[in-house]
């Protein structure tokens, strides 16, 4: 007797559920440049996976308009859910670890958005307490958490309203993620260090000065990070405790504040000056300038 292998996905290869799924995704990140997190949402009709595995974990978030029964098969475990309109309101998410062979068949049509999350990007997230080697995660179907809820569906509003997207910011969401994750979704229990002062007046002014030297860069939360030789959940949660803002929101008020300055004292166009302040293009810099000033870049000009 022949035993079949679970087929091994590398998801963050776009395309990746072709081979399982009859629809393609509806709304992926897998063209838009993120780096150790990507995002897929899903509207399927009923069906039956074969027994899969993946190199990166998954966080689902399940919604549907109607009830939908669902059976999981994980190490020769049947287990029985229901998807309800009502789970996006309580905030209902699945936990699959990378590599865990798992089958899934459901009964009527669903939807569902799929996070991908790189194991080695989990590890890396609080490597000053916690050792790699003891981070496994745990599978758990329709548990309630409204903090990985609001990640994920950010993530999705990001990707559903922005032909581009800020890296840090993505970085960002990734980088909470993984720290509630690590504290709440392991085996072994692991305790991040509670700093509380913020950073050391030197590393702040060298972060400072780091992000206004690089701000037509698209800067990521890893530089940073390693410029001041810290993790980078560590270094999220002390820059914000020394400024009041994250890092992707002092790094936007730094880019507008640019705009303002090139705007007033320059003649150059929209575009070109978005792009010297690290936007991606006009209308890039328009949704962030209007978020933070009510008004476009021409009618600041004007006014």
């Amino acid at each position: 007797m022949q035993i079949q292998t679970p087929l091994d996905l590398d998801y963050f290869q776009e395309g990746a559920t072709t081979p399982l799924l009859p629809n393609p995704p509806v709304l992926t990140s897998h063209n838009v440049g993120w780096n150790n997190i990507q995002l897929a949402f899903h509207r399927q009709p009923s069906w039956e996976i074969p027994e899969v595995s993946g190199s990166q974990h998954i966080i689902v978030l399940p919604g549907s308009s109607h009830v939908v029964d669902v059976e999981f098969i994980s190490d020769g475990r049947l287990q029985y859910v229901q998807y309800h309109p009502h789970h996006s309101i309580h905030g209902a998410i699945e936990v699959f670890p990378a590599n865990l062979p798992y089958s899934v068949c459901w009964s009527n049509q669903v939807e569902f958005t799929h996070c991908y999350l790189e194991p080695t990007f989990l590890n890396s997230i609080a490597h000053e307490t916690v050792d790699p080697d003891r981070v496994e995660l745990e599978l758990e179907l329709m548990k309630a958490d409204q903090l990985i809820h609001h990640l994920i569906l950010n993530l999705r509003t990001e990707l559903e309203n922005c032909e581009t997207s800020d890296r840090i910011y993505i970085d960002s969401i990734a980088t909470f993620l993984s720290a509630h994750l690590l504290r709440h979704y392991t085996t072994y229990q692991q305790v991040l260090k509670p700093y509380e002062d913020g950073l050391p007046k030197y590393k702040l002014r060298q972060a400072i000065e780091y992000i206004n030297e690089h701000l037509s860069e698209t800067i990521s939360l890893t530089a940073i990070a390693d410029e001041l030789q810290m993790s980078k959940y560590y270094f999220c949660r002390l820059f914000k405790q020394s400024t009041g803002l994250a890092p992707y929101q002092y790094l936007i008020r730094q880019r507008i504040q640019r705009a303002k300055q090139l705007l007033l004292q320059s003649d150059r166009n929209v575009t070109d000056i978005a792009l010297d302040c690290g936007f991606s293009n006009q209308s890039h810099l328009a949704r962030h300038f209007r978020q933070f000033t009510g008004m476009s870049p021409q009618q600041f000009r004007k006014k």
